[in-house]
């Protein structure tokens, strides 16, 4: 008997810690957090890509410049 009563224990613990998970998973989908994080994270791999961009014109510029002057 006390074997049973364990495992039914046991049983509803589970079935607690399922419908936490889901209602955790359901809020953090619905504050549209993670395409908010997708969406950032593109904004700052396009903003490396043009200070990378920008730096290496200003570059070339320089070296144009030191050309010149020689």
């Amino acid at each position: 008997m006390e074997l049973f009563t364990a495992l039914i224990a046991v049983f509803i613990c589970i079935i607690i810690v399922l419908i936490v998970a889901a209602v955790v998973r359901y809020a953090v989908d619905s504050s549209k957090t993670s395409r908010k994080l997708d969406l950032l994270m593109k904004e700052v791999h396009d903003l490396r890509t043009e200070v990378r961009r920008l730096q290496h014109t200003k570059q070339q510029d320089s070296k144009h410049i030191i050309d010149e002057k020689v």
